[in-house]
């Protein structure tokens, strides 16, 4: 598997991987080269099979800290539980490391396979809101958590 920086050309890929998985489409706004950010994509024998990007939030909004916040991960059903989304989520981690010591992420307190994973990279819960950065869970039903990691 290579993981690799998302260009335009790979909008259809990853709109395939999207509605593979029952999610909402990226967008070429969402996965267009910038500076403040990454969008890395995940190749397997020639085929996207995941897509993970970065956020960077500048300011502090409420209780979220300001910084770099790993963003969303959509992993193709065949390839899940394969460790598509860790060697995502590792390669963001560099990008951010060799940007700030601290790397932030949220997530549904219901989603322990995410909180798990995240544990493995010694993110560690921080916080818990109702809505964070305009996100909330379950319509409001649901806590998200907030989680750091050190480099």
């Amino acid at each position: 598997m290579q993981i690799r920086e998302a260009t335009l050309d790979d909008l259809g890929d990853v709109t395939e991987v999207c509605d593979a998985s029952g999610r909402t489409r990226w967008t070429s706004e969402m996965i267009a080269t910038r500076n403040d950010r990454v969008v890395l994509v995940a190749v397997a024998q020639g085929e996207v099979v995941g897509v993970a990007k970065t956020h960077l939030h500048p300011d502090p909004e409420g209780s979220s800290p300001a910084g770099h916040y790993l963003g969303g991960v959509v992993v193709a059903p065949g390839f899940r539980r394969r460790g598509v989304g860790s060697a995502l989520t590792r390669a963001r981690l560099e990008w951010i490391w060799s940007r700030a010591s601290i790397a932030y992420y949220f997530t549904n307190e219901h989603n322990t396979a995410s909180i798990r994973m995240h544990e493995t990279l010694n993110f560690r819960p921080v916080a818990r809101f109702l809505e964070i950065r305009g996100v909330t869970a379950d319509d409001g039903r649901s806590e998200l958590i907030l989680f750091a990691a050190s480099r």
